[in-house]
């Protein structure tokens, strides 16, 4: 995710496995990236009726990206991610879409976000996502898990 990678901007998390996203609204993402190569990833959600933050930068590893806190609350945390799929080639916000999976941290298990440029993703769109990552076999259980956060 460097300069005009497809990722930069905001996305809405549509689909989920982690359990956080339960008691939580309206989760996004935005990534912009950084003068040093970095991304900045911003994560927002509503919780008892104030909008939080998580704030993180990503770094490029192999096989996808490394995420360390920026926060004094959030400093010594760390996880990896990567990209399983995406599609925005749709010109509707409501149908581009991306996949994305992480690994077990101290405090989250291991799981799988849907991202949709708009608060909600149109079903066929949906539907390509949850296939792309039922085509995983390592991620494929994951699908059954998947539910929607609350949009406020």
């Amino acid at each position: 995710m460097t300069g005009a990678d497809p990722l930069d901007g905001t996305w809405h998390i549509v689909s989920t496995s982690l359990p956080f996203w339960r008691s939580r609204v309206a989760p996004s993402v935005t990534y912009s990236p950084l003068p040093d190569g970095r991304v900045l990833d911003v994560v927002q959600y509503t919780a008892r009726g104030r909008v939080r933050l998580v704030v993180g930068a990503d770094s490029r590893v192999a096989d996808g990206y490394h995420w360390r806190g920026l926060t004094p609350l959030t400093r010594l945390t760390s996880s990896r991610w990567r990209v399983v799929a995406a599609d925005e080639s749709a010109p509707e916000p409501t149908a581009q879409w991306a996949v994305t999976a992480f690994e077990k941290t101290l405090f989250t298990p291991a799981g799988v976000d849907v991202y949709c440029r708009a608060t909600t993703i149109d079903p066929p769109a949906h539907d390509a996502a949850l296939a792309a990552l039922g085509a995983d076999p390592a991620l494929a259980g994951f699908v059954a898990r998947l539910f929607t956060p609350a949009l406020g």
